[in-house]
């Protein structure tokens, strides 16, 4: 049997099963401020792009062409020359190929910020809720602890995620994800650690007969 297979029988110190619940990761450094901060950067930047794209860029060359005009006319008035001189100096012309990537930015960072934003809380929507030895999680059914067939936790020490298999008895089968980093960290490690006793897949637990 696979170290990570669950036992059949759970170990006796699991007897009493507790009710943990850890909800959507709230605090600066989290999953759901971390994107939020990613979706208004991403919409800022568009904003930006569109003022240079829609706007500024195209008011520089029009500015640029009428002084090119106005020096023409003035080329024997030095003075309004070196002046005018002095304010191309301070443009720069954008051409038709510069001006569309501006304009394609900020068609597109604007609703790939919202997309950002919506997909982030629909993953981290409801919460992880354990009680008598079910687990309810988001977008699956409750799963009993004695439904789960594998655990695979080779990224769990790294990245703080685990996957259950599970199969219940009318043979619905699914993979149930905890992340500790979507979640609040605490409680969600709590609730696979308890899993891990239950079935006898913690690292320092020896297979019940």
């Amino acid at each position: 049997m696979s170290p990570d297979a669950p036992q059949t029988q759970p170990p006796a110190d699991t007897a009493t099963a507790p009710t943990i619940v850890a909800r959507p990761s709230h605090y600066w450094r989290d999953y759901r401020a971390k994107r939020l901060a990613l979706s208004i950067a991403l919409i800022l930047v568009g904003i930006w792009f569109a003022r240079d794209g829609f706007v500024e860029w195209p008011r520089q060359n029009a500015r640029i062409e009428e002084l090119k005009r106005e020096r023409a006319k003035e080329i024997t008035n030095e003075a309004r020359v070196r002046a005018i001189d002095v304010e191309l100096g301070k443009l720069d012309f954008h051409n038709d190929t510069s001006i569309n990537i501006q304009k394609v930015f900020a068609f597109v960072l604007p609703p790939v910020g919202l997309f950002v934003l919506i997909w982030s809380f629909y993953h981290s929507r409801g919460r992880y809720h354990l009680a008598e030895n079910v687990l309810h999680v988001p977008g699956h059914p409750p799963v009993p602890l004695d439904a789960i067939t594998s655990i695979d936790k080779t990224r769990w020490e790294r990245k703080g995620i685990a996957y259950l298999d599970y199969e219940l008895a009318g043979g619905t089968k699914g993979r149930v994800l905890l992340d500790d980093f979507v979640y609040q960290q605490r409680p969600t490690d709590d609730i696979f650690g308890h899993i891990e006793r239950y079935t006898g897949t913690a690292d320092d637990s020896a297979p019940t007969a």
